[in-house]
């Protein structure tokens, strides 16, 4: 999906650890980024204090996803630098809802649900059919996300 994508990659939920810590990754956002594709991360604030509600939730010890969102932020952000500016790393504060991953007209969409690690929760693939399907819909969830995210600076 990410592979063939030749105008939008988009990456966005708590800290997209999986991606993150992927060999294949950063030569597929560099290849991404040489095709011209808008690349967008957004992940969670690690200083937000949605962090220490996830780790209660998800019944780990207090302190355990800062560090793993902050680790996938300093991955991001070097493959960023390898993409030349065309790759924007940002973090977003507010309660996780969704993670996002977008390949043009395909999206993986899996619900983050409250006491259960993400690993565990179901993935839906939609794709863009209708003018205001399910797909438009998370898109727009994701720009308005966005939109009121900031650039992530270490």
């Amino acid at each position: 999906m990410l592979e063939n994508a030749s105008r939008h990659v988009w990456l966005y939920g708590m800290a997209e650890h999986g991606y993150a810590e992927d060999d294949a990754v950063p030569e597929l956002l560099a290849s991404a980024a040489a095709r011209g594709c808008d690349i967008r991360v957004l992940l969670l604030d690690p200083d937000h204090s949605g962090t220490l509600m996830v780790d209660r939730e998800e019944g780990n010890p207090s302190g355990t996803i800062a560090p793993r969102i902050r680790a996938s932020l300093a991955r991001f952000q070097a493959m960023a630098e390898a993409c030349g500016g065309k790759m924007k790393v940002h973090v977003y504060d507010g309660p996780p809802t969704v993670s996002i991953v977008r390949g043009d007209d395909r999206i993986l969409i899996t619900p983050y649900v409250r006491y259960i690690a993400g690993a565990n929760t179901p993935t839906f693939e939609l794709e863009s059919a209708e003018k205001n399907g399910m797909f438009v819909r998370y898109a727009r969830h994701f720009t308005k996300v966005w939109d009121g995210s900031r650039p992530w600076k270490e």
